[in-house]
């Protein structure tokens, strides 16, 4: 396989799909699979062609319309495919000295989670089956945080989230399985693996991102005591928008190597 590590994170993306229709019952159907792949990946075709005049197949994009189309439950059709327009069309527009700004993912299901409640949800009870094929998939997720060198971000922010779960029950009183619950499901690993790993949005020192990931994994916690749900999306994006955007703009005054651009 080629070196480049969007591949390992897409194998990781796909083995999720098979794994959830085929065993593990997930809401999902196909055509919303198809509807968000392929808005996603022909609006960046086009979007990229005419702001950067480079006609390529866009592999990100591809990542992009898979995650939405496992991150996002509706009954319809079109909220999958305004999702990924709202990715891609961020993506594309909302940057930072070249480089975007927020996970395309992430930001577009803030907003239609903030605007579109009735139409869009993510729902995580329903990963929570099929321990064999999930632990199957968790090893592949490590291998891809591996190849794309953010192994580091991954574990910090397990290791946060079960340090803000065990505070949550002992101070609290949260119920053990209420506060830990979520680390068996499906949801829980797709945002490990994927969201907070992407290399374009996530800080460039192993320090830094390991402080970003337990930030995350502080705000979800805070979040989830005061009773508001899909807290891991509004957490990354959050840390992004108060810390991440901060710490870009001054690490590229001071001259710090390897700001994604």
């Amino acid at each position: 396989m080629s070196k480049d590590p969007r591949l390992y994170i897409l194998a990781f993306l796909l083995s999720f799909v098979a794994a959830g229709q085929l065993f593990l019952g997930f809401f999902q159907r196909w055509d919303s699979f198809f509807a968000s792949v392929l808005t996603a990946v022909i609006l960046e075709f086009i979007l990229a062609g005419w702001l950067k005049k480079k006609w390529a197949f866009p592999l990100s994009a591809l990542i992009t319309g898979i995650g939405i189309s496992l991150l996002l439950s509706s009954y319809a059709i079109w909220p999958y495919i305004l999702t990924a327009v709202l990715a891609v069309t961020i993506k594309q527009f909302v940057r930072l000295r070249g480089a975007h700004i927020f996970n395309p993912n992430n930001v577009a299901m803030v907003i239609m989670l903030i605007a579109l409640p009735a139409y869009a949800v993510s729902t995580p009870k329903q990963w929570t089956n099929g321990i064999e094929v999930m632990s199957l998939i968790m090893i592949l997720g490590l291998f891809a945080a591996y190849k794309a060198k953010r192994l580091d971000s991954v574990l910090a922010f397990i290791g946060g989230f079960s340090f803000f779960a065990s505070i949550r029950v002992g101070v609290f009183g949260e119920p053990a399985l209420y506060a830990f619950g979520p680390m068996m499901g499906a949801s829980f690993q797709l945002f490990s693996f994927f969201m907070i790993t992407d290399p374009k949005t996530t800080p460039p020192t192993r320090k830094a991102r390991i402080l970003f990931a337990f930030l995350i994994a502080f705000t979800d916690a805070w979040l989830r005591v005061n009773q508001i749900t899909n807290s891991q999306f509004y957490a990354s994006f959050l840390v992004t928008l108060l810390l991440g955007v901060p710490y870009r703009l001054l690490a590229k005054k001071t001259g710090e190597p390897g700001i994604p651009v």
